[in-house]
C-alpha cells in the first residue's frame, strides 16, 4: 500500500479551518487504499492519539500558522521524504525547500494545493509577500501536481507559470450545515 502524507494543516480531527476539513475527509475516505500520515501541530490538541482510525497522526511542537508555519511545514516534509510514497502539501509556506530536494534527488510524488495568491495579501510585510511569492514559484514550478480550487487560481498559475493547474474544488457539506 502506498504511503501518502499530509502536509500544512493544523492537524485532525478538524476543528480550526478549511484545510483541516480537506485534510480529514481525504484522510477519513483515502485510508482504506493508503498509509495516511498527517502532520499535526502539538500545541492545538488536547489530547495526542497516535492514530484516529487506520490514519497516523504525527506532532510537531510548533505551530501551524503564522511566521512558524514555515519551520512546521518544513520539518514535515524533511520527515515524510523518509518514508512517504508522496506528499500533499497544503499551503506553500514550505515549499522553498523543493528545489533542494529535487537538486539532491528526491523523487517522491510532490502535490501542492497553494491556497490563493496569499503573497497579496494586504496584512503580509514586504518581507513576507516576497517570501510567499517566491515560496509559491517553487510550489509550482518544483512539484509534480497543482492544485487549485477555484477557477481563478487556475487561471493564474496557468497565466504566471505557464503550468497546468489542476481544479479541484470542495467547500462545506451544506445538508450537514442545515442540519445543524
Amino acid at each position: 500500500m502506498k504511503k501518502t502524507a499530509i502536509i500544512g494543516s493544523v492537524g485532525i480531527p478538524a476543528n480550526y479551518g478549511g484545510f483541516e476539513t480537506l485534510t480529514e475527509q481525504l484522510a477519513i475516505q483515502l485510508q482504506e487504499r493508503f498509509e495516511i500520515t498527517v502532520y499535526c501541530s502539538k500545541s492545538a490538541f488536547k489530547t495526542h492519539p497516535e492514530k484516529i482510525q487506520n490514519i497516523r497522526l504525527k506532532y510537531l511542537p510548533l505551530k501551524a500558522n503564522g511566521i512558524q508555519s514555515i519551520l512546521y511545514d518544513m520539518l514535515s516534509i524533511f520527515n515524510a521524504i523518509t518514508y512517504a510514497d508522496s506528499l500533499l502539501i497544503l499551503g506553500v509556506s514550505g515549499c522553498t525547500l523543493l528545489p533542494f530536494l529535487r537538486l539532491f534527488g528526491c523523487r517522491k510524488k510532490i502535490v501542492v494545493n497553494i491556497d490563493g495568491i496569499e503573497w497579496k495579501r494586504a496584512k503580509w510585510s514586504g518581507f513576507a509577500r516576497w517570501f510567499l511569492r517566491f515560496s509559491e514559484k517553487c510550489a509550482v514550478k518544483y512539484s509534480d501536481v497543482v492544485i487549485g480550487d477555484n477557477q481563478v487560481i487556475t487561471d493564474y498559475v496557468k497565466a504566471t507559470y505557464g503550468k497546468h493547474c489542476e481544479l479541484i474544488e470542495y467547500g462545506a457539506d451544506n445538508k450537514k450545515l442545515e442540519a445543524k
